[in-house]
């Protein structure tokens, strides 16, 4: 093998590329990640992936959370594995041998860790896809006052999110792509609103929304069109279909948060969608 080929074979950038799949399959999948599944993500060589994974469990980068002979190695993130371990259930009777102020530190850090969370929420619309891109809009709408937030995240013949306003009831086709909006998405959102009528709805009573993270690896202000032109198209012929992107989303969340729009503002916003241009 050449000096060039071994470089390309070995790119010191794989460490960083491992690292990232192994977060994003996490955040996304809501599972923890063997081997194969990295080196189908990352695009590295098995033996490649091999090696960078055992330096990353020596550097404490990474985490066997279970392996063996014979069998998948799964890895988590060093420090996702300890905050796990932190939160190993103690005795009852170790309070009496405790300290006082501990008591009050970890009262302290539980609400900023839940003051944390809510944030985190909101960042996710930014960058994530599938289910934590689901999780956020709907925590997000909730915590803008709209009604009977759901999120059926464990059904998916269902809408991956729904919530009422003024008696109407939204549905919500979410989408995260490193590509812009598509058509096959829109129609799929189509798809439960004539299921809602079959069911018996009013047309009048129904709005669709299909929500959309475009090009979610770029920065927000470098990105482009959130919507194909067949997409577009799709929703200009269905007049009861709206469309918001996520970053739309998360820029209302943050006026609300800052306190330069009150919360019925944000919601009427929200629900008049985003201009297709």
């Amino acid at each position: 093998m050449t000096a060039k080929n071994r470089e390309k074979t070995e790119d010191p950038e794989d460490f960083q590329k491992v690292l990232k799949v192994v977060r994003d399959f996490i955040f996304e999948k809501h599972s923890l990640p063997q081997i194969n599944d990295i080196v189908d993500i990352a695009g590295v060589k098995k033996q490649r992936c091999n090696e960078v994974v055992d330096q990353l469990i020596k550097q404490r980068e990474l985490y066997v959370a279970f392996g063996g002979p014979n069998v998948p190695k799964v890895v988590v993130p060093y420090d996702m594995m300890q905050g796990m371990l932190a939160t190993q259930r103690k005795p009852d009777w170790l309070h009496a041998y405790g300290f006082v102020e501990k008591v009050e530190i970890f009262r302290k850090m539980e609400e900023l860790q839940k003051e944390a969370i809510r944030y985190e929420q909101f960042e996710r619309l930014l960058y994530a896809a599938d289910i934590p891109l689901e999780e956020a809009i709907a925590y997000s709408l909730e915590w803008l006052g709209f009604r009977d937030v759901k999120h059926r995240k464990d059904n998916t013949d269902n809408p991956d999110v729904t919530f009422v306003n003024d008696g109407i009831k939204a549905i919500v086709e979410a989408q995260g792509t490193t590509k812009a909006g598509s058509k096959e998405k829109v129609a799929q959102l189509n798809q439960w609103m004539e299921r809602e009528l079959h069911q018996g709805a009013e047309a009048a009573k129904l709005r669709g929304f299909f929500a959309i993270n475009h090009f979610r690896d770029k920065e927000p202000k470098k990105r482009e069109d959130p919507l194909t032109q067949h997409a577009k198209e799709f929703l200009r012929y269905h007049s009861n279909l709206k469309f918001f992107s996520t970053t739309f989303l998360f820029d209302v969340v943050k006026k609300v948060a800052n306190g330069q729009l009150r919360n019925e503002e944000a919601r009427t916003i929200i629900w008049n969608g985003e201009e297709i241009r």
